[in-house]
């Protein structure tokens, strides 16, 4: 493939590489992240993930610090209003560096010299699962802005959000891969195109990780013959199948207790396939969107067929109920995220409802499924 030639063109002449995930397409996205980094470390390259914290559940895959290493140029500032500076020059010896400014005009302070780090600019930036640079780095400029007007390589499967049928990735890339499939096979072909000999334990580790995720531990009806195959080479290039789905899959005693309370409470209304679970307690009131997710990865894999509303009370400010509606309904999902403000996921949509009473709420959302599925 065309774009993938181009991408191992752009790698071979890159030395240092930033590497930046979706936040909202995660986890796979990191998983791929994460194996890219891996890889291009194996090839010598300065590689600067960019990512938020990763979730619990992949930190069996994080690097430790020390093995990431990110350029970094040290500044000295000077406001020009201050003084103005004619000449620079310095003296270097075995002991120290000595910076000698020569001033045209005004006089400096030690306080009005500033001093911070600062990110090289990278020769090139690899972005996964990411369908709008610009829209991605909106409120980061100040952090990020380094990296405008770097060489990208776009990678995206192309996936549509739920419901919707148009592709959404701007192709904003110097290169763009964009392919109907999982983001961590669209990877390992860009991997294998460079040396299939660099994947080692880790690196599989973290593709396999994706795959699983993707394919739902393989229960998608996505899954196909080669699906298997390339698990298979994976787990013999190292990955810890059994590892990872401990890992994915595990479930601390909060979560247990909060899966156990929405099955404990679990009824079913007249008029539709609908089953609702309202937790009348304190027990979750600090539970957010990350516990929501978890949950419903959860419950995903146990196969639960029909719609399913869960609420609980939340006793942030002002008090609310939240909660997280599933189904594999788009009309039905789109419909309860445009009237509750919320983002449609992967087959659900998480809740902020501005009700107090838990009852009047499950009777509006009710009432919502109730009228978008007649």
């Amino acid at each position: 493939m065309e774009s993938l030639q181009e991408a191992k063109k752009c790698i071979a002449e890159a030395n240092n590489i930033c590497i930046i995930p979706s936040q909202t397409n995660e986890p796979e996205s990191l998983t791929s992240a994460l194996a890219l980094f891996y890889t291009l470390k194996e090839l010598h390259k300065n590689v600067n993930p960019i990512m938020e914290d990763l979730p619990e559940k992949l930190s069996f895959l994080t690097p430790s610090l020390d093995f990431i290493s990110s350029p970094k140029n040290f500044v000295i500032s000077i406001p020009r209003a201050q003084a103005d500076v004619s000449q620079i020059y310095y003296e270097k010896n075995e002991d120290n560096l000595k910076i000698y400014l020569t001033l045209d005009k005004g006089t400096l302070k030690k306080d009005q010299i500033y001093f911070y780090f600062s990110e090289a600019k990278p020769d090139l930036v690899i972005t996964l699962g990411i369908q709008d640079f610009q829209k991605e780095l909106e409120g980061k400029l100040d952090s990020f802005g380094f990296l405008l007007g770097c060489p990208i390589i776009n990678i995206d499967n192309n996936e549509q959000p739920f419901g919707e049928t148009q592709g959404k990735n701007k192709k904003f890339g110097t290169v763009n891969i964009i392919e109907n499939t999982s983001l961590s096979e669209i990877v390992l072909g860009l991997i294998t195109s460079i040396d299939e000999n660099v994947i080692k334990k880790n690196i599989a580790n973290c593709l396999l990780s994706g795959l699983i995720m993707y394919y739902k531990n393989f229960t998608s009806i996505k899954t196909n013959d080669q699906v298997f195959k390339i698990s298979s080479d994976l787990i013999k290039k190292g990955a810890n199948h059994q590892e990872i789905i401990d890992n994915i899959y595990k479930t601390n005693p909060i979560e247990l207790h909060f899966l156990q309370k929405i099955f404990q409470n679990l009824k079913s209304t007249d008029s539709n396939n609908t089953s609702f679970s309202i937790l009348d307690s304190d027990d979750f009131q600090y539970f957010s969107e990350k516990e929501a997710e978890s949950t419903v990865e959860k419950i995903k894999t146990m196969g639960m067929q029909g719609d399913l509303l869960v609420l609980w009370k939340s006793h942030t400010s002002p008090k609310m109920v939240k909660g997280f509606f599933c189904s594999k309904k788009p009309h039905l999902l789109n419909k309860i995220a445009d009237n509750q403000a919320g983002t449609t996921k992967d087959g659900w949509v998480f809740l902020e409802i501005n009700e107090t009473d838990i009852d009047l709420a499950k009777n509006k959302i009710l009432h919502l499924i109730n009228m978008a599925s007649n």
